[in-house]
């Protein structure tokens, strides 16, 4: 039977138009239409009504089509892995007939989607849309070449990987990487009439260069020539092109540049000296390529440093009408009248993951107002101009000086205010690079820097801030101070050097207290910064003595600051509690800004989204107060606790299309960072933690967290699983089967995704610490599978970070602890990978456990030991130091039992002349063998 062709029904293509027009209308009611749309996701051919209604709605207006079409992308996004193969199949044949057509808007939204489908079922999936781009690559109709250069470049930008994949085609005998079949048409398109599509394949181009696939590697030659023949073009965005294509030759393939690497540089210096600015922002980028490559000598470069470095300091003046400096001015004016954005204004924050992963959960909603947006939105050519210069000082060091430092003492003199902030700016960008040069000058730059931070426009107090952040380092460890051996007693500061470091601290904080958002946020960088070098160079000694203040500015700052800048505020916290330990929980200390923290915390909602920064120092303060957190133990707790409860009902509503039962979107970031705190907790109260787990619904919670399909919320999820292990184990202990099963998920082929590694390696590190904490009688049923899973992390089948694979071994070794009896008849499959990864583990108590289970396995299996033995020999001799005794004899008598047991027959003798000399040495001296 013929298989069933599906049909919209004409009604439901009806009220799904009307939907998606009453979506577009500025007087219905948006969010009952949103939930009516949400609900409607969970029909199995609603995706189908989409891409009917996008595709061909011809009479539709173009608003309600994209509406569809966004929508599609957004539910396949989610969806594709459950859809069935017919409705792909529908799906796809849509999409191909709308990235030809003739609306500009309807073929974007096409890519887009087509985009999502590619990243979701991979181009192997679909040879179809492969031959329709090769085939519109060269169409001469503009509308189907914008199409296809627009899906292309969307499809590169988000799955590189794709574009080297091999696909089967009916013209070609063996499969052929898509690269390869689309690479020479675009390389063809480069002396197309038309400055879109030569601007669109130069793009495309340059977003495969990182990955060098095979296309683009047997025609590199072409691509360079095709770049240099488009050096003067008309179109600036060609230009820009060709500038970003030349910047990412540079580090891969130098050897393309070299014959012309003369031209090249001058050619740079026109181009950053363009009036587009989006070509002189790619040119300035240049000078960081340069100084970054390894392959390219530095020599090249140093003929034009006298016409590069005023260059430089040119483009680093803030243009005129610049975006951060008008906000900056209209912020200083509303302050002083009073007319501040009430936190009313502030949309609410999506923050950053924490400091431990990769990345947050989910997509704004729109800018993130605590200004982590803002280093991408507000890069410019200034910026980038003082990158360029700050790795230029790091390659040519003060040889630059002679050149930079007249064109900063005039500017510093200028009556212009922008002049003399892009001098500071100077000074802080060679302030690394320079700093033996200018270290006889280091008091008066700072005591020049200081008055700045007082200066009425608002840009030089942040610029000034940055800068002497930057050189309070120097302070406390003079450039031509030798550095002392580690772990020894470090010299005393000169009280010339004190007394300058806390005159800027105070300087500094002063600035903490600013109108001035700009100047708030700068200087709570700055703060922070300081923090970190006193607690390099004087392991926090010298800022003993300013912890009153800085608390004190910290606490007034808690009740006014707005949600934009509370982050920086807490980053100065969260580097002091890291710098100075447990003295900052000492009760008079805490009960400085403690009581403002948690005001702080409880009237913005302890569950809101800009709390997640709240909860992030607490998990610092925990860490670093240890035993001493304890009075605000169960209070942080319990609220952290709430939070996880909320954030997974949200997550369950928002799943099922309804409205989260208590008011409150689901955040991932919100999740993560009251699961770290919890983990947090656990970790600094250790066996404290207990009646406060006992008494909550934590245990029941976290099954959820570790089975969550966002990798960063698994990760935590198994953070939290393992602190919550070495805390109080006996909870976990009646779920044992569950946990381990949850663990060794994270472990097997599919889910050893290159994404999902921070999650298995957390799942390997809490199973350690679980099953290290069982009875042994509990661990025995598990512990074969769990060492086959372990194996084939260890295998070297698949491809896993150096963490995943210590802790795998680590783990491991516990279980062989724990249950020898168990493993030893298996102990011939994984023992010499083992083995292999125990010698990159560092010498510490995780190590011990590790060797633990090595001298207790061996002798139930010694045959196993023996075919192993040249990797038990190298694991045995990777130590440095045994902390513990017992164990470093049990190694001893393992190794002499093998020596006594093979002697006889020669084989000792025999595995003695395989094994290095030095090798041998070293067990002599570590075991007196």
């Amino acid at each position: 039977m013929a298989a069933q062709v599906w049909a919209p029904n004409e009604a439901a293509v009806g009220q799904i138009c009307k939907l998606l027009s009453d979506f577009q209308s500025p007087t219905a009611d948006q969010a009952q239409v949103w939930q009516q749309l949400e609900a409607a996701r969970h029909v199995p051919d609603f995706n189908n009504y989409l891409s009917f209604v996008f595709s061909k709605g011809e009479s539709l207006p173009s608003e309600v089509r994209n509406a569809a079409g966004l929508l599609l992308k957004n539910n396949l996004k989610q969806q594709y892995a459950t859809t069935t193969e017919d409705f792909r199949s529908y799906i796809k044949g849509d999409l191909l007939h709308v990235l030809s057509h003739p609306d500009r808007s309807l073929r974007h939204t096409a890519g887009s989607i087509v985009s999502t489908v590619a990243a979701a079922g991979g181009l192997r999936a679909w040879p179809e849309l492969v031959m329709w781009l090769g085939h519109s690559l060269g169409s001469g109709e503009a509308a189907t070449l914008d199409g296809a250069l627009d899906a292309l470049y969307k499809i590169t930008e988000d799955s590189v990987d794709q574009i080297n994949v091999k696909i089967e085609g009916p013209t070609w005998g063996t499969p052929q990487a898509v690269s390869s079949l689309l690479v020479p048409p675009l390389l063809a398109l480069l002396p197309h009439p038309s400055a879109p599509a030569r601007r669109g394949a130069l793009a495309v181009l340059n977003l495969m260069l990182p990955s060098m696939p095979d296309g683009l590697v047997d025609n590199m030659e072409a691509f360079a020539q095709g770049l240099f023949s488009l050096a003067t073009d008309g179109d600036s965005g060609v230009r820009k092109q060709v500038v970003a294509g030349m910047v990412g030759l540079l580090p891969i393939r130098p050897d393309l540049l070299m014959p012309q690497f003369h031209q090249v540089i001058e050619y740079m210096l026109a181009m950053h000296a363009d009036g587009d600015e989006g070509v002189a922002l790619e040119s300035a980028e240049f000078w960081v390529a340069f100084c970054d490559a390894d392959n390219v000598e530095p020599e090249l470069l140093r003929p034009f440093l006298p016409r590069l470095i005023p260059l430089l300091l040119d483009k680093m003046v803030f243009e005129e009408f610049d975006e951060e400096v008008q906000e900056a001015e209209a912020e200083e004016e509303a302050a002083a009248t009073g007319a501040a954005d009430a936190d009313k204004d502030v949309r609410p924050t999506h923050v950053g993951a924490g400091a431990s992963r990769g990345g947050g959960g989910g997509e704004a909603e729109g800018d993130d107002e605590d200004g982590d947006d803002e280093p991408e939105r507000r890069w410019n050519l200034r910026k980038c101009s003082a990158m360029g210069l700050d790795h230029i000082s790091n390659v040519f060091n003060d040889e630059i000086l002679p050149v930079l430092m007249p064109v900063v003492e005039a500017r510093l003199a200028d009556a212009d205010w922008r002049k003399r902030e892009s001098a500071i700016l100077a000074l802080g960008a060679v302030s690394e690079g320079c700093h033996m040069g200018l270290a006889p000058y280091l008091p008066q730059i700072t005591s020049m820097l200081i008055p700045r931070l007082e200066d009425p426009r608002p840009m030089v107090r942040v610029i000034s801030c940055w800068a002497l952040g930057r050189y309070t380092q120097w302070v406390l460890l003079p450039p031509d101070a030798p550095e002392p051996p580690p772990g020894s007693r470090l010299p005393p500061l000169a009280p010339a050097n004190v007394a300058l470091f806390e005159r800027a601290l105070g300087s500094v904080l002063a600035r903490v207290a600013d109108r001035n958002r700009h100047v708030q946020q700068s200087a709570c960088s700055a703060l922070a910064v300081m923090e970190e070098h006193a607690g390099v160079a004087t392991r926090g000694e010298v800022l003993r003595s300013q912890v009153p203040a800085i608390l004190d500015t910290v606490a007034a700052a808690l009740r006014v600051y707005s949600r934009r800048t509370l982050r920086a505020l807490l980053d100065v916290l969260s580097t002091l509690a890291g710098v100075v330990g447990p003295a900052l929980g000492e009760p008079a200390v805490a009960q400085r800004f403690m009581p403002q923290l948690f005001e702080r915390w409880q009237h913005q909602g302890v569950a809101a989204p800009e709390s997640a920064p709240i909860m992030e120092a607490l998990t610092s303060l925990a860490v670093a107060f240890r035993d001493r957190f304890e009075p605000y133990a169960k209070p942080v707790f319990d609220a952290a606790v709430g939070v996880v409860g909320i954030m997974q009902e949200a997550k369950a509503a928002q799943a099922a299309g309804q409205p989260p039962p208590q008011g409150i979107k689901y955040e991932a970031d919100t999740y993560m960072a009251a699961m770290d705190l919890l983990a947090g907790l656990a970790d600094a109260l250790r066996a404290g933690a207990e009646p406060l787990i006992a008494a909550s619904r934590l245990v029941a919670a976290l099954p959820e967290a570790c089975r969550d399909e966002a990798v960063d919320v698994r990760q935590s999820g198994f953070a939290l699983l393992g602190d919550v292990a070495r805390a109080c184990p006996s909870h976990l202990l009646p779920g044992l089967p569950q946990w381990v099963s949850l663990c060794l998920s994270q472990l097997d082929a599919p889910a050893l995704t290159e994404a999902a590694m921070p999650a298995a390696n957390n799942a390997a590190w809490a199973l350690g610490e679980l099953l290290l904490r069982s009875p042994p009688e509990a661990v025995a049923p598990h512990a074969e599978r769990v060492s086959a899973s372990l194996h084939y992390v260890l295998s070297g089948a698949v491809r896993v970070t150096h963490g995943l694979r210590e802790n795998a071994a680590i783990t491991l070794g516990r279980v062989a602890a724990q249950a020898p009896a168990a493993l030893a008849p298996h102990a011939g499959h994984f023992l010499a990978p083992w083995l292999g990864s125990l010698r990159a583990v560092r010498d510490d108590v995780e190590k011990e456990d590790a060797f633990r289970g090595v001298v207790r396995l061996v002798p139930l299996n010694v045959e196993a030991g023996w075919a192993a033995f040249p990797q038990l020999a190298a694991a045995f001799a990777s130590w440095r130091h045994i902390a513990d005794a017992s164990l470093r004899n049990d190694m001893a008598g393992l190794l002499h039992s093998f020596k006594q047991a093979y002697s006889s027959s020669g084989q000792w003798q025999q595995m003695e002349q395989r094994l290095e000399p030095a090798l041998m040495a070293r067990l002599r001296e570590l075991y007196g063998m």
